[in-house]
């Protein structure tokens, strides 16, 4: 079993190219975070959202701005009693500046705190993204590992059904055999070279994966230890595991903060039937402003408050508000759907690891028992009471029990990892955590 263990970082070495890095699990995740197209959006995307708190206090804060005209007005004027037309062209220049601070505006408030719950959400949602990225990593890394365990055992098939079709060559030389023993062996054989191309394949794709999530190329890939026996997760009961998700789950925490955002948003359009107050501050200088006026400058200060009652809009306020409300609705329905869905996926999680821990157990047992009876079956063939097809199904079954526990052994530290990502309490520890259990290769 150790032997063909051993092979999987020759077949790595064999198939990555010599400039690519040797790196652990943790090696990777560090590398996703930094190369991962998706990731960088997610980043970018929280980047993003970090700005709504700026955009909703700038509707609390001073407007200042300035502004002028340069206008030039053409005209005339004619006298009722004399024949005498006078021109009355003359140009217009203005210019001001404008301070306008909201004392009273409930809408502008309610956009503040609207972006306060953005900021969050984006968090949230990043949050979610991180945790996908590293369940996401870590499935891609182990399906390399088992692409490339199973290619090592198919190797060792090669080898076994090869050596048993040299054996057979021989008994029949010896008169023993058969030529049907040979046949058998062959097919077996040619079987296992179809599984190694097939292998090569599967090794081919995953690694592409794996390296189009680090943006690196990939080579000598860090093996689970050989004695690894999981023994389950803490902690060891389903309801807590819940209680996590229903604190933790970036996901659920995301759809309280669109809640929260719906039920200001209903706040906000109320707020179109509420006053507005702003202080108002102005300092005009003019020149020409009017014809009463021509050939003079003035400088106007404006110091005031300002205030605005709305009184009809057309229903507008009626009808956005109860939008909203109708909005609110359906996103407090979604949360529901949300928090059902994750912990669905929690108690699949863990069911998945409690029934991983008896998976790898039992294949274990399998494993060894298939090992005692290949070599009872070759006992039994040197001995006249086997034959060649009981040592070729024997090994066969080997064979078979060993690509099930090496496929066992990772369902487990996936499930592992995506039972901790869903209930929201997954971090870079506990991917080092799991590479604690793997073993470097020189």
């Amino acid at each position: 079993m150790r032997h063909w263990q051993a092979t999987v970082a020759g077949c790595a070495l064999a198939l990555f190219s010599a400039v690519a890095v040797a790196a652990g699990l943790l090696d990777a995740y560090r590398s996703a975070r930094q190369n991962d197209p998706a990731f960088r959006a997610a980043r970018y995307e929280r980047d993003a959202g970090q700005y709504a708190v700026a955009i909703g206090r700038a509707g609390l804060l001073p407007n200042l701005s300035i502004t002028g005209s340069y206008a030039k007005n053409t005209g005339e004027r004619e006298s009722t009693l004399v024949n005498v037309t006078q021109s009355l062209d003359y140009y217009d220049k203005q210019a001001a500046i404008i301070l306008r601070q909201p004392l009273f505006n409930y809408e502008s408030y309610v956009r503040y705190q609207q972006g306060g719950v953005q900021a969050a959400y984006s968090d949230a949602v990043f949050d979610r993204k991180e945790a996908e990225l590293a369940a996401k990593l870590s499935s891609a890394y182990f399906d390399t590992l088992l692409a490339l365990e199973r290619l090592a055992l198919t190797e060792a098939e090669i080898a076994a059904y090869g050596a048993q079709r040299e054996l057979a060559q021989r008994r029949l030389k010896g008169g023993e055999g058969t030529l049907t023993e040979i046949a058998e062996a062959e097919s077996r054989l040619q079987f296992a070279r179809a599984g190694r191309a097939e292998a090569l394949d599967r090794v081919a794709v995953t690694t592409r994966v794996l390296e189009g999530i680090t943006g690196k190329p990939m080579r000598d890939l860090w093996i689970l230890r050989p004695d690894f026996i999981p023994t389950g997760v803490e902690p060891g009961v389903l309801e807590e595991w819940l209680t996590l998700a229903r604190e933790n789950n970036p996901e659920i925490r995301a759809r309280r903060k669109v809640l929260e955002l719906a039920s200001l948003e209903v706040d906000r359009n109320r707020a179109g039937h509420l006053p507005q107050l702003d202080f108002v501050a102005r300092a005009l200088r003019a020149e020409n402003e009017t014809l009463s006026t021509l050939n003079q400058r003035s400088s106007i200060t404006t110091v005031g408050v300002q205030l605005n009652v709305p009184l009809f809009a057309g229903g507008r306020v009626d009808a956005l508000t109860g939008q909203a409300v109708a909005n609110r609705g359906r996103t407090l329905a979604e949360l529901d759907v949300a928090v059902n869905e994750v912990l669905t996926e929690v108690e699949r999680q863990f069911l998945a690891v409690q029934t991983g821990v008896s998976k790898v157990a039992a294949y274990h047992k399998a494993v060894d028992a298939s090992v005692v009876a290949v070599k009872g079956n070759q006992r039994g063939l040197a001995a006249g009471i086997r034959t060649n097809t009981d040592v070729l199904d024997a090994e066969r079954q080997m064979f078979v029990a060993r690509r099930d526990l090496a496929q066992a052994r990772y369902e487990f530290l996936v499930s592992t990892l995506q039972l901790k990502a869903v209930a929201g309490v997954l971090s870079e520890k506990d991917v080092a955590e799991i590479e604690a259990l793997l073993v470097a290769q020189y």
